[in-house]
């Protein structure tokens, strides 16, 4: 937190971070790591005020468009949607849940510790090992 306050947040925005989305329904971390994530995903943005385009004085504060602003616009523009299971960011395309939550199966192709979720309707690929391989690794079948 107190490296965002350095870099330009200001303490109410930091507080927007921590407060105004509720925890997941369910939680399999601490409430301090769903805080900590929150924190984190914010901080690899530049803070709203560090906007070139506008001027500060110009610009109507974050409250204010929240609160003029639809839920469902504000949902369309978010920059990591956290799954309403576990709270971490990055659902599954079209869904409130991330594909674990979701129980799609391990990725066939990944290698490592931790395999991505492929789509249970794909070929057994993750997204990322569909579009990086253009032929299958050996051993895996269609």
């Amino acid at each position: 937190m107190t490296a965002m306050l350095e870099t330009g947040w200001s303490p109410e925005q930091v507080r927007r971070i921590v407060a105004s989305r509720p925890l997941p329904d369910r939680i399999t971390s601490s409430v301090d790591a769903i805080v900590a994530a929150r924190l984190n995903t914010a901080h690899a943005y530049p803070p709203p005020a560090a906007c070139p385009d506008t001027a500060p004085a110009a610009r109507p504060s974050q409250t204010a468009l929240a609160d003029h602003r639809p839920v469902r616009e504000a949902l369309a523009y978010r920059a990591l949607a956290e799954c309403a299971g576990c709270g971490l960011p990055g659902c599954a395309p079209g869904e409130n849940l991330c594909p674990t939550c979701l129980n799609w199966p391990l990725c066939r192709c990944c290698t490592g510790p931790t395999p991505r979720r492929a789509h249970p309707d794909g070929d057994g690929r993750c997204t990322t090992c569909a579009t990086t391989f253009t032929s299958r690794p050996e051993g895996v079948s269609a």
